[in-house]
């Protein structure tokens, strides 16, 4: 979907052609060069970096109406994609533990081992991050329905369960632990008249399956014996950290689920979830949850340190309104973390 002004800037596509080789590959270049080339440029070419997308890298927005359901993809939604992707975006590298059948993995056009949706950072025995986009194989099942493909599923707890690496971290694009009422999140919540999260109005289209695999997938990373549960993500436009200590009929209080939002580098006024939705992000009512920082809405991002006994989490945020960017080259973190494995 490209909104009216964006239509002025871009164009329009012609959603029954290929995005490349035709008139759609010029609407798809003016709309994502500007917006992606002169952020980074190359800035990044000595630095290893790695991109998860999320609902606007398929085009969309994570909406649903009685007139349009925005996801799963659809065929074009996929190949908008796949070609930001291509052409912006590195692969995740080959990775001996991830099964070459998962959804965006092993692409007749792409290079050998390499996946495009669930990624695998690793540094030698030391950390292991898992990389997952929930939109690629989002469905609308009801009770069944799941964020992560079945087969995502299983990958990801086997290697929460492998003993081979110290630290296991989960990065999902759709952030855990709180919740801004949208339809697309792993939460059932919608804003009440109140102005508060509730769930004694039912959120339209809202799949309750989602919420059963968000509790299995938490149930997993809580069981990981002697390490540290942690789950970063970004999306909701924060900046915040949190102890999981209950979900649904889940106790973690003997050893809490940390969540950390790691911040929005480029947010806008327009952009915070206060000022489009009404509500800044908040715990859902499914969760207890021990908000050791709770959400602001400032530019910022996290800096996460390794060792063998520790995750060390420094935190970093910015004012564009009464900052100077050149500011970030000499932050000092506002707050710094230490989590220890037990």
């Amino acid at each position: 979907m490209i909104g009216e002004r964006g239509a002025q800037i871009a164009g329009t596509f012609d959603r029954a052609q290929p995005v490349f080789g035709t008139a759609n590959e010029a609407v798809f270049r003016r709309a994502t060069g500007p917006q992606i080339i002169p952020q980074y440029g190359a800035l990044l070419r000595s630095t290893p970096v790695f991109f998860m997308q999320d609902d606007h890298d398929y085009f969309d927005n994570d909406e649903a109406t009685d007139e349009i359901i925005t996801f799963p993809p659809d065929h074009f939604m996929l190949e908008l994609a796949r070609a930001t992707r291509q052409l912006y975006y590195p692969e995740y590298l080959p990775d001996p533990n991830r099964p070459l059948g998962l959804p965006g993995a092993s692409a007749a056009d792409r290079p050998p081992g390499v996946a495009e949706a669930f990624g695998t950072l690793r540094y030698g025995k030391l950390a292991e991050i898992l990389l997952y986009d929930i939109r690629r194989t989002q469905t609308l099942a009801g009770p069944s329905a799941v964020f992560v493909d079945g087969t995502v599923e299983a990958w990801l707890k086997s290697r929460m369960a492998d003993r081979e690496v110290i630290h296991v971290v989960n990065i999902p694009s759709n952030p855990p632990g709180w919740s801004a009422g949208k339809w697309g999140e792993w939460y059932p919540d919608i804003l009440g008249k109140d102005g508060k999260l509730t769930t004694d109005v039912a959120k339209p289209y809202w799949q309750s399956g989602w919420l059963k695999q968000h509790d299995r997938l938490m149930a997993a990373i809580a069981a990981m014996e002697g390490r540290i549960p942690l789950v970063v993500s970004g999306d909701l436009h924060a900046i915040a950290e949190g102890r999981m200590m209950q979900c649904g009929a889940l106790d973690f209080a003997k050893k809490p689920v940390n969540v950390i939002l790691s911040g929005p580098l480029g947010t806008g006024d327009r952009g915070w979830p206060s000022a489009f939705r009404g509500i800044g992000a908040s715990p859902p009512n499914h969760l207890t949850m021990e908000e050791d920082l709770k959400p602001i809405e400032e530019n910022g991002f996290i800096l996460a340190d390794f060792s063998p006994e520790n995750i060390t989490v420094r935190y970093f945020r910015f004012n564009y309104h009464k900052q100077p960017g050149e500011v970030i080259d000499t932050l000092e973190p506002f707050r710094v973390t230490e989590l220890k494995r037990s």
